[in-house]
């Protein structure tokens, strides 16, 4: 058996042993003194560079960084370890929208009509939080989970392994968001104003408010530190409705940059990390940078959205050229009005998703990847004949809503 940790006298040789010995003796001399090129110094900066690039790390991450955002890490990823089996698995309560349906951290997440479920790769449930809202929808960032009741006054967040908040706002819930850091916005209706937003805390102290008098707000997204806001909705002007724009500073009372949008309702943004939110409508989807207010956009031509999705200032959309059509036009944008992959499809494409390079398309009972930077095929799987929506769990692979399950399918 091999021993290790032992050093050996080496042998002498008749007659050379001293020469072989003082040769050993040389080198080793010359190798000690290649170890010693490098000084002292070098070693400290690069631990003082290092200090500070932790430091700034934190700086910036200061928000997510706390104790009980640490803790949660820990017991979700302890809790997503376990080994399920395997899919599908049922949908509590029997009923969802396809818009409650998505994929976080390579998990199913599902909003039910009475729960909040997620589940592993393995179809071990990971989440299971109940709610008493008839018309849920559910917003996500940084691992809490915004549920709240479209045209109610309740609303709750959670996490994996925690329930946050439990309250009622003071009137109807319109529409509302999170962000990483667990400050939140609910736009309400109001008795007098067309809507109003209010900006929470994360411990659900009011931090802003802001009041619309003629703009009805149909989406809101935040920046990751909650600091900031865009807000867009519909108003009359000139005869006809536009959508109107608004970035907001939480520190000033009245917005930064407004922009308006002719002929489009816009149904749902995201604050992108380089600074751009993007904004889907039902006729157009356009991107306002919240540095300059500048905005962009990108008008469907009359073609009519089927499905979308967004990823920060990233979108990935569905275009028929009328209802009911057996071909759609698939188009990814990336922060701007240029789409960067077209593909031509030969049905209706109902569901859409996106996952690094990867996207994904539902259309005539499968589901089909690509790669989003050649348009180039990378396989398919069969849905089923009752799939509604699809949520990429990673580049592979795909979780399939059914109507009272969801199922699990792998590209080849």
């Amino acid at each position: 058996m091999e021993k290790k940790g032992k050093r050996y006298a080496p042998q002498q040789e008749p007659g050379g042993g001293e020469e072989i010995n003082l040769l050993k003796k040389k080198k080793t001399k010359k190798s000690k003194k290649k170890k010693s090129l490098v000084p002292k110094w070098v070693y400290k900066v690069s631990l003082i560079l290092l200090a500070a690039v932790l430091v700034l790390v934190w700086w910036f991450n200061r928000e997510s960084l706390t104790p009980e955002n640490i803790s949660d890490w820990i017991q979700t990823r302890i809790v997503g370890m376990g080994v399920g089996d395997g899919y599908p698995v049922e949908v509590p309560g029997g009923e969802s929208d396809v818009g409650n349906f998505l994929s976080v951290d390579g998990e199913a997440v599902l909003v039910s009509n009475t729960a909040l479920t997620a589940w592993n790769s393995t179809g071990k449930a990971t989440m299971s939080v109940q709610h008493s809202s008839s018309q849920p929808a559910v917003k996500e960032a940084g691992g809490r989970y915004l549920i709240y009741g479209v045209g109610e006054t309740g609303y709750q967040i959670n996490t994996h392994t925690r329930s946050l908040l439990s309250k009622d706002a003071e009137e109807k819930i319109l529409t509302g968001a999170i962000s990483a850091s667990g400050r939140y916005a609910l736009v309400t209706q109001s008795e007098d104003y067309a809507s109003r937003m209010t900006v929470y805390m994360a411990d659900g102290s009011v931090q802003y408010e802001y009041d619309f008098s003629q703009t009805h707000i149909t989406a809101v997204a935040l920046s990751a530190d909650g600091v900031r806001g865009f807000a867009a909705g519909i108003t009359a002007q000139d005869g006809g409705l536009v959508s109107v724009l608004y970035i907001f500073d939480f520190n000033q009372e009245e917005p930064v940059y407004t922009a308006v949008s002719a002929d489009t309702l816009l149904l749902e943004a995201q604050w992108g990390e380089d600074g751009k939110v993007c904004a889907v409508g039902d006729r157009k989807i356009l991107w306002m940078d919240t540095n300059s207010g500048e905005t962009e956009e990108y008008d469907y031509d009359g073609a009519t959205l089927e499905a979308y999705c967004l990823d920060g200032s990233r979108a990935l959309l569905s275009l028929s050229s009328y209802a009911g059509s057996d071909a759609c036009r698939v188009l990814e944008f990336r922060a701007s009005s240029s789409p960067v992959t077209q593909l031509e499809t030969g049905g209706d494409v109902t569901s859409v998703s996106l996952y690094g390079e990867t996207l994904a398309v539902l259309s005539n009972k499968m589901v089909s990847a690509y790669s989003s930077e050649t348009g180039e095929s990378l396989g398919s799987c069969q849905a089923g004949s009752d799939a509604r929506a699809i949520a990429l769990g990673n580049e592979s692979m795909v979780y399939i809503l059914g109507v009272s399950e969801v199922r699990q399918g792998s590209f080849s």
